[in-house]
């Protein structure tokens, strides 16, 4: 490191030990600490602290355990903060740390299923073993270790992110997350039948989770207008929750911990009295520390606070408090259909320029959602066959707000709890002719009241 002064020719002697701990006049810190189970090494790490002089400590931590991932495979797990020494000191989130590049450049990713740990995107193929794939990042069954980014397709070999941003984005989460990407919209399809519907479509990007699958889904709307964005806030995303999964391997604590265990054992017959109050002082030292790191975790979850908060006008929060979507981008499409509906007679009801302001940049910001899209066409696609309308509508409007109530001469569907606003639909199971399945759409589409909100 450019800035680092913990390091000279006069600490080599120093670094050859099992317990190493250094210290500049800076206030810079480099801990290492390595744990030996008979003639060989279990596990060996590092904690490097590098104040700066506005009252904060970077603090790294990296710590290699031999055979604790699948197959025998070493496990290396980092963590970087940010930590306050003054009062008042603004904290910022660490860059990912540069050994991680470092280590995904010379290969040394290892398995994670059937996912080689990188930093490139993983292209998906149209054929059955990349349908295989695909399904299982959507159930959650692919991965072990990392969350999965999945990018949908817009079309053929099309998408929200650029390609360029697409490779930008796996650089920026190796070592972090896998990412995935759909090759066409006719792949999303097969997909959706597969899933029963929980895949991310429409140039959606899904976050998954192993042994979850799919938790989050990321779209362009009001809160990200653009490609650039959708990226950034993927990272982020992808980031916080990889920091919120179960850890496998051990921090620097739990290895401080395990080696003087190991210690207090071996040497129990042999240390004097002196050795033995400064290992119970390391012990101490490492609980301590323990206790400050998860002060700081408590410290940095964010308190509630209603009507104060950016994220009180993020789609989950108005899905939770307005209820249920029919389809994802429902609220964004009605709310930008508002808004164009009131313009159109602004200057008639005596609407002020700076209302009339706000709802021309919602109209101009809010793009149409790729659901409505998918929606109108998953409609197309159902009432083509006369024979399997029935099955094929019901089974669609079943992820659409409806349910099945009745089915005797015709199939009565109604709206779900929690989905106000839609009257009931009825199915004939047998329409007459090919005028009677367009029919039949337009009428749906007027009952879900999604005629206009693409327009």
């Amino acid at each position: 490191m450019q800035h680092q002064t913990v390091l000279s020719s006069k600490s080599e002697a120093e670094l050859d030990g099992a317990n190493v701990h250094l210290r500049s006049h800076t206030g810079e810190e480099l801990r290492m600490r390595e744990l030996r189970t008979g003639d060989d090494w279990t596990a060996i790490g590092i904690r490097h602290d590098l104040p700066d002089d506005l009252g904060r400590v970077w603090r790294t931590e990296c710590v290699l355990k031999r055979g604790a991932a699948e197959g025998g495979q070493d496990l290396v797990r980092l963590r970087t903060q940010c930590i306050a020494t003054t009062p008042g000191a603004r904290l910022d989130t660490p860059r990912k740390p540069y050994l991680i590049k470092a280590l995904l450049k010379n290969g040394w990713g290892a398995r994670d299923h059937p996912f080689n740990v990188t930093d490139q995107p993983l292209w998906i193929e149209n054929n059955d073993t990349g349908l295989a794939l695909a399904k299982s990042v959507v159930l959650g069954e692919a991965a072990k270790w990392l969350p999965t980014v999945y990018v949908s397709a817009t079309g053929v070999s099309s998408w929200f992110i650029s390609q360029q941003e697409i490779e930008k984005l796996a650089y920026d989460l190796g070592g972090v997350a896998h990412v995935v990407v759909e090759p066409d919209r006719a792949f999303s399809f097969h997909l959706r039948d597969k899933t029963d519907g929980r895949n991310a479509y429409g140039g959606t990007v899904g976050l998954s989770v192993p042994g979850q699958g799919i938790v989050r889904q990321y779209y362009l709307g009001w809160q990200i207008a653009d490609g650039k964005e959708l990226a950034a806030a993927i990272v982020a995303a992808a980031v916080t929750l990889r920091s919120q999964m179960p850890a496998f391997g051990w921090d620097w604590t739990e290895l401080q911990e395990q080696a003087l265990r190991v210690q207090r054992e071996r040497e129990k017959d042999s240390l004097t009295e002196a050795e033995w109050n400064q290992l119970h002082q390391e012990q101490v030292d490492n609980l301590q520390d323990k206790v400050r790191e998860l002060e700081q975790q408590l410290d940095a979850t964010p308190a509630v606070s209603i009507g104060t908060d950016e994220a009180e006008f993020s789609t989950a929060n108005l899905v939770h408090r307005i209820g249920p979507e029919v389809y994802r981008g429902e609220i964004s499409d009605r709310l930008r259909f508002a808004a164009k509906t009131t313009l159109s007679p602004a200057d008639q009801i005596g609407l002020d320029p700076r209302s009339k302001a706000i709802l021309q940049r919602v109209v101009d910001r809010l793009p149409a959602s790729p659901a409505l899209e998918e929606l109108s066409q998953d409609l197309n696609r159902a009432t083509k066959d006369p024979k399997r309308v029935a099955s094929e509508l019901t089974t669609l409007l079943a992820r659409h707000g409806y349910s099945e109530k009745s089915d005797n001469k015709h199939v009565r569907l109604e709206a779900k709890k929690g989905v106000q606003g839609l009257d009931s639909i009825t199915l004939p199971k047998t329409p007459s002719e090919n005028r009677g399945l367009k029919n039949l759409r337009k009428q749906i589409e007027r009952t879900l009241g999604i005629t206009k909100l693409g327009d």
